[in-house]
Parts: C-alpha cells; structure tokens; sequence
C-alpha cells in the first residue's frame, strides 16, 4: 500500500465538486491511483488517443444494463468515439500470447473476467479483466485482450444472461483475486492483433459512471517514461467539445490522428537525463484534471 498522494482527498473533493454542480461531469480532479506502468513501455511503437475514432465506438451504450446495474458509462451526452486507449506494440512483439507482459495499474481486485471470442479466428480465445481499485472503488480498470494467468479465475461475475448470450459460470478454482500494482496479470494477446486496451471507469454511483483516460490517473514521476519518448498528456486525449465539433466518419480506416506514435526507445543513459530533466521540469506531481 506504498506511495498512496491524495487518493482520498481526490474523491472527497470529486463528490463535492459534483454535489454542489448537480452532477454534471465538468473539470474534474481525479486521484492519482495508477502505480506502475500496464506494460512495458519500452515495447510500444504507438498509442490510440482518448476519444479516438480508433477502433470501435466505446462510449455510451444504453443497453448494456441490467436490473439497474450500469456495466459501462451512462454519459449519454458523449459523442461516440472510443473511451479508452489502445496500446500496439512493435512488429517484433506481434504473433503470440506470451511476450507482451501486462501489469496491474494498482491495488486491485478482479470483479469480473469474461471470454473475448475472435471474429476472425474462434479458436483465439482471451479475457477481459476488471480490477477495481482497493483504495479507491470508485475506479475501475478495464483490461481486454489478456491472456490471464492461470492463477487468477479465468471466469468470474460474467455478465448476466439477458444481455450476455455467452455467460458463463464463475471459475471456482483459483489462487486468488487480488493484486498488488505491478503484479503480472498475463499477456497481451497478439496473435492475430495489432494492439490490446485499457479503460477506466469512474463511478458517482450505480446509476453515474464514466469513461476518463488511464493517463488521467498517472502521477508524473511515471509519465516521465513516455515523455522521455516524446509523448505530451495533452496529446494522449480528445475533448469532448472537440469530439462534438469533429464527429468520427472514418470507423474501421486508420486515420494518423487518433495515435500518438512513441519516439525511438533512447539508449539507457540518455533515458536516465531525460527522465531526470522531465521530473525537475515537472516538479512536485498533482492530480489531473479532465474535461
């Protein structure tokens, strides 16, 4: 439980922002939960922006309830876009199931673990993975594509039925449900992709939940690695009134704007003075902000 900044004075702070502005999801200050990277960095080549048209649309889906229960955002004033980043590796890391590490962001537990079945190819089968935060549970990350350790219950809490055709029993043999932030989670699955994801979900209540960006949680003392690598937190998301302005007509095309292309992996020494520069540059780390 090291290294734990403002995480409960973010939240207090958060529910009375939104106490005294009826709830509407304006500039928010989100606590800085996220403690160690969900990969490793150094293997990635680019990184889909928040509100992208990367993808598919990943927004707001009224349907995807059930007795009351919200299983995403309930933002239905969002454009549609996707709500989360895509993380794609190099070439050189593509084509199995056991090189792309993914870690745990934070102290979590697993609340949910349902099948992901290929399009393409059934027989390529992985997870998604809900990690809910033990010192925040109003945040939650979502993690897809992942070939999950076998430790961990390969099913659990699947969504319902009625709005799941494929649900699936719970997986009642396993180590655990708990991790620590960088815990080994299992691997990306690139067998047949060029990317896997991660989204977050902030919940107000079990009727007020939304989409914010990953890097939106991460303090700088760990951005400093992609900055290192010529990466701007600005650039890694869309606003909402620029996604309004620009509505996304290119689903399913690739257009350059929706990625954030990482720079060259530096040589060790010249990565050690750029993150050094970046965090005397940055100083102190405070909580992000959103809009």
């Amino acid at each position: 439980m090291h290294g734990r900044r403002n995480v409960l004075t973010g939240s207090m702070f958060l529910f009375f922002f939104c106490g005294i502005t009826g709830n509407t999801f304006g500039t928010v200050i989100h606590p800085e939960l996220i403690e160690s990277h969900v990969t490793d960095v150094s293997m990635l080549e680019e990184i889909s922006k928040f509100r992208s048209g990367a993808g598919h649309d990943f927004s707001y889906d009224a349907s995807f309830a059930y007795a009351g229960e919200y299983f995403g955002a309930t933002d239905s004033t969002e454009p549609d876009s996707s709500m989360k980043h895509y993380l794609a590796p190099y070439a050189t890391h593509l084509g199995d199931a056991s090189t792309v590490p993914v870690y745990a962001p934070f102290d979590g537990v697993i609340t949910r673990v349902t099948e992901e079945i290929n399009d393409d190819d059934p027989s390529i089968i992985n997870k998604r993975v809900e990690l809910t935060s033990v010192d925040d549970p109003n945040y939650m990350a979502v993690l897809f594509h992942i070939d999950l350790d076998n430790d961990y219950p390969q099913i659990k809490n699947d969504w319902p039925a009625a709005v799941w055709p494929a649900h699936q029993p719970d997986d009642a043999s396993y180590v655990t449900d708990t991790l620590s932030a960088g815990d080994l989670l299992g691997y990306a699955d690139m067998r047949t992709g060029h990317d896997f994801d991660i989204a977050i979900l902030y919940s107000v209540s079990s009727t007020e939940k939304y989409w914010v960006s990953y890097f939106d949680l991460m303090p700088d003392t760990l951005f400093t690695t992609y900055g290192a690598r010529g990466a701007n937190r600005n650039d890694l998301s869309i606003s909402k009134a620029s996604r309004i302005s620009t509505p996304i007509i290119w689903w399913g095309s690739r257009n350059d704007d929706d990625w954030v292309e990482l720079q060259t992996v530096p040589e060790n020494g010249t990565l050690k003075i750029a993150i050094f520069g970046l965090i005397v540059f940055f100083g102190r780390p405070v909580n992000r902000r959103t809009s």
